[in-house]
């Protein structure tokens, strides 16, 4: 399981639940939520800091609920009889084809990586100080 699974689910307030169906039903408009779940203007920051992990669950299960929307969306797109001005439908289609890819749903893209790699020996000076060698010459 991944980590985001192991963590308990936060308790939520009647009211927390409230703003945040609220705020799923209005299209994301923060201040009419904070009203709405009858929370004080100033609570607004406090409250989406406090509720963050919770609302961005919520919304990729909203994406994940739509997905199924969007690909029929594309597929009617084969069927099109021409009815639908083409730059809606190529709107449609955008919009479409956007949320599959948040979903993991898009298109896949690798990326193939080459390269030439060298070999060779570098030389270094040593790190030690050259050591004075001292002969001794005897006379002969």
């Amino acid at each position: 399981m991944s980590l985001p699974a192991l963590k308990e689910k936060k308790s939520l307030t009647e009211k927390q639940e409230k703003f945040l169906n609220e705020l799923m039903a209005n299209g994301g408009h923060v201040k009419n939520a904070v009203a709405a779940a009858g929370y004080k203007e100033q609570s607004r920051s406090w409250l989406t800091r406090s509720l963050r992990d919770e609302i961005i669950n919520r919304t990729r299960n909203m994406l994940a609920t739509n997905s199924v929307k969007a690909a029929s969306r594309i597929v009617e797109g084969l069927d099109a009889d021409g009815t639908t001005p083409l730059n809606q439908m190529d709107h449609r289609l955008k919009t479409a084809e956007t949320i599959l890819d948040r979903v993991g749903l898009g298109k896949k893209q690798q990326v193939e990586v080459e390269g030439n790699i060298m070999h060779g020996i570098i030389m270094l000076p040593s790190k030690d100080k050259p050591k004075e060698i001292v002969i001794d010459q005897e006379d002969s």
